[in-house]
């Protein structure tokens, strides 16, 4: 299992009135027979003090067999969705409180994939309460 790091985008996230919905930048992975196993990192750190409800998944068709696992930090909130076919769709997951530094990624299953995936983080601000 190899971990693949991707380059920061230093993009800013919404972290305005609390309790508002908001979408996180588009993380953006292009992968190129990347096997299964294989984490991939993005760059840019997940915001502190967020409650993440749900995850906007959009993929190409990636490969016979290919799933994708999405984690924040160590938890995950979309297990092995399959990318046989291409995937547009929104994925309600159960409230995830984060902490600052926690890495966003995604975990390639089930066979090598190759194409674009595409991970929006759909989340409300808590601040510091």
């Amino acid at each position: 299992m190899a971990k693949i790091n991707l380059i920061a985008t230093c993009r800013r996230w919404f972290v305005g009135a609390f309790g508002n919905l908001s979408i996180s930048p588009t993380f953006i992975a292009k992968l190129a027979a990347v096997p299964a196993g294989d984490v991939i990192v993005f760059g840019d750190k997940v915001e502190p003090n967020l409650k993440v409800v749900g995850v906007s998944l959009i993929t190409n068709a990636l490969g016979a067999s290919t799933t994708l696992t999405v984690k924040i930090g160590t938890a995950t909130i979309v297990n092995a969705e399959g990318t046989v076919t291409a995937v547009a769709k929104y994925i309600p997951v159960d409230d995830l409180m984060t902490a600052g530094g926690q890495d966003i990624s995604l975990v390639v299953g089930g066979g090598a994939a190759t194409g674009i995936a595409k991970l929006k983080l759909h989340y409300e601000v808590i601040g510091n309460l």
